[in-house]
Protein backbone atom coordinates (compact mmCIF):
# COMPACT_ATOMS: atom_id res chain seq x y z
CA UNK A 1 0.00 0.00 0.00
CA UNK A 2 1.52 3.53 -0.99
CA UNK A 3 1.32 6.30 1.69
CA UNK A 4 0.15 9.25 -0.06
CA UNK A 5 3.44 11.90 -0.10
CA UNK A 6 3.70 15.66 1.30
CA UNK A 7 3.78 17.56 -1.65
CA UNK A 8 5.22 20.45 -2.99
CA UNK A 9 3.05 22.67 -5.43
CA UNK A 10 5.47 25.30 -6.43
CA UNK A 11 4.95 28.06 -9.09
CA UNK A 12 8.21 29.99 -10.77
CA UNK A 13 7.95 33.26 -12.85
CA UNK A 14 10.83 34.53 -14.34
CA UNK A 15 9.94 38.78 -15.61
CA UNK A 16 12.08 37.83 -18.93
CA UNK A 17 9.36 35.25 -19.78
CA UNK A 18 12.41 33.62 -21.67
CA UNK A 19 10.95 29.82 -22.13
CA UNK A 20 14.99 29.04 -21.85
CA UNK A 21 14.91 29.69 -18.65
CA UNK A 22 12.47 26.90 -17.06
CA UNK A 23 13.37 24.74 -20.14
CA UNK A 24 14.78 21.58 -17.64
CA UNK A 25 11.91 22.28 -15.11
CA UNK A 26 9.71 18.27 -14.58
CA UNK A 27 5.80 19.08 -14.30
CA UNK A 28 6.64 16.17 -11.18
CA UNK A 29 9.29 15.28 -9.38
CA UNK A 30 9.88 12.72 -6.82
CA UNK A 31 12.69 13.44 -4.32
CA UNK A 32 14.29 11.16 -1.26
CA UNK A 33 14.43 13.28 2.15
CA UNK A 34 17.55 14.54 0.96
CA UNK A 35 18.10 18.48 0.27
CA UNK A 36 16.37 19.21 -2.98
CA UNK A 37 18.91 21.63 -4.95
CA UNK A 38 18.27 24.38 -6.29
CA UNK A 39 20.63 26.26 -8.79
CA UNK A 40 21.82 26.22 -13.02
CA UNK A 41 24.35 23.69 -12.04
CA UNK A 42 24.22 19.83 -13.25
CA UNK A 43 23.80 18.54 -9.93
CA UNK A 44 20.90 20.54 -9.27
CA UNK A 45 17.82 19.25 -8.93
CA UNK A 46 15.98 21.93 -10.45
CA UNK A 47 17.62 23.38 -13.00
CA UNK A 48 17.22 27.40 -13.81
CA UNK A 49 19.31 28.83 -16.74
CA UNK A 50 19.87 32.19 -15.58
CA UNK A 51 23.42 33.48 -15.25
CA UNK A 52 23.54 35.17 -12.71
CA UNK A 53 22.26 32.06 -10.90
CA UNK A 54 25.20 29.80 -8.67
CA UNK A 55 25.11 26.38 -9.65
CA UNK A 56 23.77 25.29 -6.18
CA UNK A 57 21.76 28.60 -4.88
CA UNK A 58 19.32 26.73 -2.51
CA UNK A 59 18.11 23.94 -1.12
CA UNK A 60 14.81 23.08 -0.11
CA UNK A 61 15.50 20.39 3.22
CA UNK A 62 12.96 18.08 4.41
CA UNK A 63 13.31 17.20 8.35
CA UNK A 64 10.40 15.86 11.12
CA UNK A 65 9.89 18.07 13.95
CA UNK A 66 8.99 16.72 17.32
CA UNK A 67 5.56 15.31 17.69
CA UNK A 68 4.89 15.84 13.73
CA UNK A 69 3.67 12.65 11.59
CA UNK A 70 4.64 14.21 8.77
CA UNK A 71 7.48 16.16 6.84
CA UNK A 72 8.32 20.01 7.66
CA UNK A 73 11.05 21.89 5.24
CA UNK A 74 13.41 24.74 5.25
CA UNK A 75 15.01 27.00 2.76
CA UNK A 76 18.66 27.22 3.13
CA UNK A 77 20.86 29.77 0.61
CA UNK A 78 23.68 28.40 -0.81
CA UNK A 79 25.15 31.23 -2.79
CA UNK A 80 28.58 33.55 -1.59
CA UNK A 81 27.19 36.15 -4.12
CA UNK A 82 23.09 36.45 -4.28
CA UNK A 83 20.76 36.61 -1.42
CA UNK A 84 17.46 35.09 -1.30
CA UNK A 85 14.27 36.39 0.07
CA UNK A 86 11.70 34.12 1.82
CA UNK A 87 8.48 35.66 3.30
CA UNK A 88 10.04 39.37 3.79
CA UNK A 89 12.87 37.83 5.38
CA UNK A 90 16.62 38.22 3.74
CA UNK A 91 18.94 35.04 3.90
CA UNK A 92 22.64 35.20 2.97
CA UNK A 93 24.97 32.59 2.58
CA UNK A 94 24.29 29.01 4.80
CA UNK A 95 21.36 31.25 6.23
CA UNK A 96 18.19 29.13 6.43
CA UNK A 97 14.46 29.69 7.35
CA UNK A 98 11.26 27.29 8.12
CA UNK A 99 8.61 27.25 5.43
CA UNK A 100 4.78 27.66 6.19
CA UNK A 101 2.52 26.34 4.66
CA UNK A 102 2.50 29.16 1.70
CA UNK A 103 5.64 30.84 0.97
CA UNK A 104 6.99 33.84 -1.33
CA UNK A 105 10.65 33.60 -2.12
CA UNK A 106 12.40 36.00 -4.74
CA UNK A 107 16.60 35.58 -5.99
CA UNK A 108 17.93 35.97 -9.34
CA UNK A 109 14.92 37.73 -10.89
CA UNK A 110 12.94 34.22 -9.96
CA UNK A 111 9.64 34.84 -8.04
CA UNK A 112 8.78 31.16 -6.39
CA UNK A 113 5.64 30.46 -4.28
CA UNK A 114 5.40 27.13 -2.52
CA UNK A 115 2.68 25.38 -1.32
CA UNK A 116 3.36 22.97 1.04
CA UNK A 117 0.28 20.30 1.34
CA UNK A 118 1.03 17.50 4.42
CA UNK A 119 1.04 13.78 3.79
CA UNK A 120 2.40 11.23 6.31
CA UNK A 121 5.09 9.56 4.15
CA UNK A 122 8.87 10.18 5.54
CA UNK A 123 10.29 8.46 3.10
CA UNK A 124 10.06 10.92 0.10
CA UNK A 125 8.01 13.95 -1.05
CA UNK A 126 6.73 15.12 -4.43
CA UNK A 127 7.82 18.35 -6.47
CA UNK A 128 4.72 19.53 -8.97
CA UNK A 129 6.31 22.31 -10.91
CA UNK A 130 3.96 24.89 -12.64
CA UNK A 131 5.61 27.97 -14.79
CA UNK A 132 3.77 31.33 -14.52
CA UNK A 133 3.37 33.84 -17.20
CA UNK A 134 2.07 36.05 -14.83
CA UNK A 135 3.83 37.53 -11.70
CA UNK A 136 3.65 35.96 -9.03
CA UNK A 137 4.44 37.97 -6.18
CA UNK A 138 3.83 41.70 -5.95
CA UNK A 139 5.68 43.98 -3.42
CA UNK A 140 3.87 47.83 -2.86
CA UNK A 141 6.18 50.32 -3.68
CA UNK A 142 6.62 53.59 -1.57
CA UNK A 143 4.74 56.45 -2.61
CA UNK A 144 5.92 59.99 -2.26
CA UNK A 145 3.44 62.58 -1.30
CA UNK A 146 3.42 66.45 -0.29
CA UNK A 147 1.77 66.04 2.94
CA UNK A 148 5.03 67.53 5.22
CA UNK A 149 4.33 71.09 2.81
CA UNK A 150 0.61 71.46 4.20
CA UNK A 151 2.07 71.90 7.46
CA UNK A 152 2.68 75.93 8.69
CA UNK A 153 5.78 76.73 9.43
CA UNK A 154 6.54 77.26 12.94
CA UNK A 155 3.03 75.09 13.73
CA UNK A 156 3.77 72.69 16.85
CA UNK A 157 3.60 69.47 16.98
CA UNK A 158 0.65 67.41 18.77
CA UNK A 159 1.69 66.85 22.38
CA UNK A 160 4.68 69.09 22.21
CA UNK A 161 4.88 72.02 24.63
CA UNK A 162 7.75 75.00 23.65
CA UNK A 163 10.12 75.47 25.89
CA UNK A 164 10.00 76.96 29.11
CA UNK A 165 6.16 75.63 29.67
CA UNK A 166 6.85 73.06 31.39
CA UNK A 167 7.34 72.75 34.92
CA UNK A 168 10.50 72.91 36.49
CA UNK A 169 12.23 69.44 37.56
CA UNK A 170 10.51 67.38 34.94
CA UNK A 171 12.07 67.08 31.44
CA UNK A 172 11.15 68.28 28.80
CA UNK A 173 9.52 65.79 26.56
CA UNK A 174 5.94 64.79 28.42
CA UNK A 175 6.38 60.73 27.60
CA UNK A 176 9.70 60.77 29.77
CA UNK A 177 7.42 62.28 32.91
CA UNK A 178 5.21 59.08 33.27
CA UNK A 179 5.88 58.07 36.62
CA UNK A 180 6.97 60.86 37.51
CA UNK A 181 5.87 63.15 40.97
CA UNK A 182 3.05 65.62 39.41
CA UNK A 183 4.46 69.33 40.46
CA UNK A 184 0.53 69.40 43.15
CA UNK A 185 1.47 65.61 44.43
CA UNK A 186 1.07 62.13 44.08
CA UNK A 187 2.31 60.18 40.65
CA UNK A 188 1.22 61.50 37.56
CA UNK A 189 0.02 58.58 35.01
Amino acid sequence: MERPHTVLQVSLHHPTKDPAIFATVPSRLQHDISPLLVGRGPEAHLQLQLPRLSRQHLSLEPYREMGSAGLAFSLKTLSRRGCVWVNGLTLRFLEQVRLSTVNRVTFSGVQMVIRIEGGPSLEDFVCCFHVSPSPLIYRLQAEETDEWEDIPPGAACPGFRAEGSRSPGLSPWPFLDWGQPSPGGGTKI
